[in-house]
């Protein structure tokens, strides 16, 4: 059994025993515990029956680590890039400050040493880890890495209306049709919150891909490929004659690469 596995398994008898807690009150949280398999104090603090900070102090002085209060971190967009989103929420790892070569790490089980020599692998910094409170930790990670993609999928909301018109538009067509979508600016917005997008995770490229059924948009961060977003496929001419008009590049020219 790993420390943390310990550290939650005693943790309902520490709350009662300091009296944070009820005999029956944690009977109903191991019994959702027990079916839900999340850890008993993300349970006692989501369901409100315990202040999620006691559950913190406790829990750390259990693992022996340093806890953090993440009510007094603001997380910079450019150390929130060190560390990819699908592995943030899989692993309820949040990047908090970095000062030098030392990288802060709020985590849910800060005795993860296989996950801590993956995190420095990918950083390339050296870790210092913290426990926090999982609860609070999910939302935080939600919050941070969500903003961005929330905001783009509003911005593809808004082109609903849009996507039934190009539609109509061919390679057989006038580009004027095309031309009069790209300045709808609703595919401005898009372009624009793409490209603003990349650079606060550090893409060092943008991908539109674009297949038989389906369109997608991938960045490339840190070596490896990450989809973002699948448009509708019929706004295929006008997002890419958007980037060919930022590019400075020739709109009707679809026959051979520029």
């Amino acid at each position: 059994m790993t420390p943390a596995a310990l550290a939650t398994d005693r943790l309902g008898d520490i709350l009662v025993k300091e009296g944070l807690l009820s005999r029956e009150k944690l009977s109903q949280a191991l019994t959702e515990h027990r079916s839900s398999g999340m850890p008993l104090g993300f349970i006692l603090a989501k369901q409100g029956l315990v202040p999620e900070v006691e559950v913190t102090r406790i829990v750390a002085r259990q693992l022996r680590v340093p806890a953090v209060d993440l009510s007094r971190f603001e997380v910079d967009a450019k150390i929130l890039k060190l560390i990819p989103a699908e592995l943030a929420k899989r692993h309820i790892v949040l990047p908090l400050k970095r000062e030098g070569r030392t990288l802060t790490v709020a985590m849910s089980n800060p005795t993860d040493q296989v996950l801590l020599q993956e995190l420095r692998f990918i950083t390339r910094y050296d870790l210092f880890p913290v426990f926090a409170g999982e609860f609070t930790l999910r939302g935080l990670i939600d919050k941070y890495y969500d903003a961005s993609d929330q905001q783009l999928q509003s911005i593809l909301k808004d082109m609903e209306g849009l996507a039934e018109d190009v539609e109509v538009v061919s390679d057989a067509e006038d580009e004027t049709a095309s031309q009069v979508q790209i300045d709808d600016a609703p595919v401005v917005k898009l372009i624009n919150g793409l490209l603003t997008d990349a650079v606060q995770r550090g893409a060092s490229d943008i991908h539109l891909e674009s297949f038989e059924h389906e369109m997608r948009v991938r960045y490339r961060v840190d070596g490896v490929l990450l989809e973002v977003m699948k448009p509708p496929l019929r706004m295929k001419a006008a997002l890419i004659s958007r980037v060919k008009i930022l590019s400075q590049l020739n709109i009707a020219e679809r026959r051979v690469p520029q």
